[in-house]
């Protein structure tokens, strides 16, 4: 038996665990800039809560938007859990995707038949993408309520501050 017809289906057989290696580091991609941008906007709440704290006595409409901030703060924190839980998940996924190729290779090369411990690292890898692609739609779901909140938050100070005395 030649070299070639050895070496291509084992080759062939490890490119499987790289495309989806190749998958769920672009979810990474995606997940790491949101990430990113909750924290930002976290912090840049906390700024905005404690300007507002260190004022002497606060009016209704500052009290009404310190409220806001705080909720939106829980809802971006929520948020930032689940991209953390996304992330861990599809980082172990790749983890165990790459093992799955070392399966391959080493059963090729020891001779050794690792066909269940290689189908068991597939699998769990692909159990971790799904719970990294669920993290993500669950941190979308909140995403949009968060913005709701903080549009309709807006709406009801601006309609305050615009109103005229009578």
């Amino acid at each position: 038996m030649d070299i070639e017809s050895r070496v291509f289906p084992v080759i062939q057989a490890m490119l499987s665990p790289a495309v989806m290696i190749s998958c769920s580091g672009l979810l990474l991609l995606a997940l790491t800039p949101k990430l990113g941008r909750v924290i930002d906007r976290i912090r840049l709440l906390n700024q905005e809560k404690t300007g507002l704290a260190k004022k002497i006595k606060l009016a209704d409409i500052d009290m009404e938007r310190l409220h806001s901030v705080e909720h939106q703060i829980e809802m971006l924190v929520s948020r930032a859990q689940l991209l953390k839980r996304s992330s861990g998940a599809t980082l172990l996924a790749i983890l165990f995707f790459v093992i799955t190729s070392a399966f391959i290779g080493f059963s090729h090369v020891s001779r050794l038949h690792l066909v269940t411990m290689t189908l068991i690292a597939f699998m769990v890898g692909m159990f971790f993408v799904f719970a990294g692609v669920g993290f993500a739609y669950w941190e979308i779901r909140i995403s949009h309520n968060t913005i709701t909140e903080e549009i309709e938050a807006s709406k009801a100070i601006a309609a305050r501050l615009l109103k005229k005395p009578e």
